[in-house]
């Protein structure tokens, strides 16, 4: 059942002329300095693509780049 659930958070995403792939959104956290030290924030949001790599949300919030030219959307 686990494994399902792991699935279900996982998005598409698509780039204009039709490739699409899958992404999981997952908080982006910042340290943040506290009277007890230091502590993790979270600050927005970025992308999880398939093979490890994080990349982070254009200002849309909505759309990123994975490289130069490869523009992907949520769907």
């Amino acid at each position: 059942m686990s494994i399902l659930k792991d699935f279900e958070d996982w998005q598409t995403a698509r780039t204009c002329n039709g490739d699409e792939i899958k992404v999981k959104v997952i908080p982006l956290k910042r340290k943040q300095n506290s009277a007890n030290g230091f502590i993790w924030v979270e600050v927005g949001k970025k992308i999880l693509l398939d093979s490890g790599k994080e990349v982070e949300f254009n200002q849309d919030g909505k759309s990123f780049y994975i490289s130069t030219n490869n523009l992907y959307y949520l769907i």
